[in-house]
């Protein structure tokens, strides 16, 4: 009977251990094609009020990152990006067939901080 109680007690304390390390996994993808750039970001939940801050700061658009959104954004200078995200998860997707290489320069700096919000301890 003691060895299942210990059985019991080590499986909890394992799948609890296995359960919060997960917050801790980042993983950023990005495509750099002729024709378009796209940025995928797979990130801990714990970091979207960062992430919804950094982007409500250069998009002057408070968007809800911890809801489902789908979303065209229109840049002052006329260059056009699409947007999903939700909870833990980030997706831009930036044509180059229709923008400038000024609108290029932009979105790689607005994803390279992206990626260091996301990094960031």
């Amino acid at each position: 009977m003691k060895k299942i109680i210990y059985a019991i007690l080590l499986l909890t304390i394992t799948l609890s251990f296995g359960c919060n390390t997960n917050e801790s996994n980042l993983s950023i993808r990005v495509k750099d094609t002729e024709n378009a750039f796209t940025y995928d970001a797979v990130y801990p939940i714990s970091k979207t009020e960062k992430l919804k801050d950094y982007i409500a700061q250069q998009l002057n658009n408070d968007l809800p990152m911890d809801q489902n959104i789908d979303t065209a954004i229109n840049w002052v200078d006329g260059e056009k990006f699409s947007l999903k995200a939700s909870k833990g998860v980030l997706s831009i997707q930036f044509d180059k067939r229709n923008s400038s290489v000024t609108g290029y320069v932009k979105i790689k700096k607005f994803t390279d901080g992206i990626s260091d919000v996301l990094s960031a301890k």
